[in-house]
């Protein structure tokens, strides 16, 4: 049982040794290339920022007493981008190892053949690319606070283990298993049959013979309410079975892991201390078999391991450029770190570093810009924009 002795670090004065000492394990981060897969999603969204009211609190309170009648507000339309936590996730990575990495990226990128939105954003950054569906789309309208997804997920239904064998083939899916060293696995909330390819691919490497726990398996579950409770417990038993074959991390945001400690029974709604996100990563560390828990509020982060908590303040971003993707470059930041060889405390700061970089900037940071951002930070010298 993990007991929550942890470090805690609420201001990034406190972490300047440490700050130094992760600038360093990036100036020397090796030059080995890995290979690895990352799917399996795929979404094309529509950006709609809100300009008054500006806020979610102010939005609901004004559509609250609009109901029955009808409402109207400005907003800004941005345009269509890729989207899907899994090709964000895969851009991000390829972009913190300055395109130093080969990913295969496996998802809903077209019904037959990869449209031309992911086409441009993909190909060249993607060693293969592998499609299985048609992508879902979603309108994200977006806040100074937060942002409301409204999405059309019809397609998600269609990524399943047997359609990747279908669109990629067994012998094409083991060649690409032996030669990765990471998995990054997302989005099981919205694709309901997702649990099948998580599943054979631990299977898959074990079958193959590649050795236990050399194998990272990155998961972000995504926003997973519309997933009933059986699903929730059967994927808690996916997850322990997984970490059998595979060194795995299960990431959350701050809601999802308020959502998860409900089935064991764990009441951390409305807690957002940095005690209290710390004591939900051990929380849920002592219920589900996964190696790390991380968790990711908006102002920080934490990470639950057998050594123990930790939780690091976040290069907090008043008014970010781009909110959405955010949780996928933390992702991605606390993944590179692991193939990196960071410890937890170092895992967090990459993860925290990456998303801060990428809501001030639109863009997915290279290592050495993660290292100028922990710099500026820890010098008090941050800006909002980069």
């Amino acid at each position: 049982m993990l007991k929550c002795t942890a470090d805690i670090y609420t201001q990034i004065a406190q972490l300047s040794g440490k700050i130094a000492v992760f600038e360093k394990q990036i100036a020397s981060r090796g030059t080995l290339r890995v290979a690895g897969i990352c799917g399996f999603d795929g979404f094309i969204d529509t950006f709609i920022q809100m300009q008054a009211p500006a806020t979610m609190q102010e939005f609901g309170v004004k559509v609250e007493a609009a109901a029955g009648m009808a409402a109207s507000y400005p907003v800004h339309h941005l345009g269509d981008k890729f989207g899907g936590n899994g090709p964000l996730l895969a851009v991000a990575l390829h972009d913190v190892f300055c395109g130093d990495i080969d990913i295969s990226y496996i998802g809903a990128l077209g019904k037959n053949t990869v449209l031309p939105i992911f086409q441009e954003a993909l190909a060249g950054r993607m060693r293969h690319l592998h499609t299985l569906a048609e992508p879902a789309h979603s309108d994200c309208i977006e806040f100074k606070d937060g942002k409301v997804m409204l999405s059309d997920m019809r397609s998600c239904a269609e990524v399943s283990w047997e359609r990747l064998l279908e669109c990629v083939g067994l012998e094409t899916m083991d060649a690409l298993l032996r030669e990765s060293r990471f998995v990054a696995a997302v989005n099981w909330g919205k694709l309901i049959h997702v649990g099948s390819i998580w599943e054979n691919i631990a299977s898959r490497l074990e079958a193959l013979g590649v050795p236990k726990k050399e194998v990272v398996f990155f998961m972000d579950l995504a926003e997973f309410e519309q997933r009933p409770r059986p699903d929730r417990l059967e994927l808690v038993e996916l997850v322990g079975r997984i970490t059998e074959q595979c060194h795995t991390l299960l990431s959350f945001n701050l809601k999802e892991a308020w959502q998860m400690a409900d089935e064991f029974e764990g009441d951390f709604h409305g807690k957002k201390t940095p005690q209290d996100v710390a004591e939900l990563a051990a929380f849920l560390k002592n219920h589900i078999a996964a190696d790390r828990i991380l968790i990711h509020p908006n102002d920080g982060a934490a990470c639950a391991s057998s050594a123990g908590c930790v939780y690091v303040p976040g290069p907090f971003c008043k008014e970010p450029l781009i909110s959405t993707g955010a949780g996928d470059h933390f992702g991605a930041g606390c993944l590179a770190g692991v193939l990196s060889g960071m410890d937890d405390l170092g895992i967090l700061l990459s993860g925290v570093c990456t998303s801060g970089y990428f809501v001030r900037s639109g863009r997915s940071p290279s290592y050495q810009e993660i290292g100028r951002l922990a710099s500026l930070w820890v010098e008090g010298k941050l800006p909002e924009r980069l």
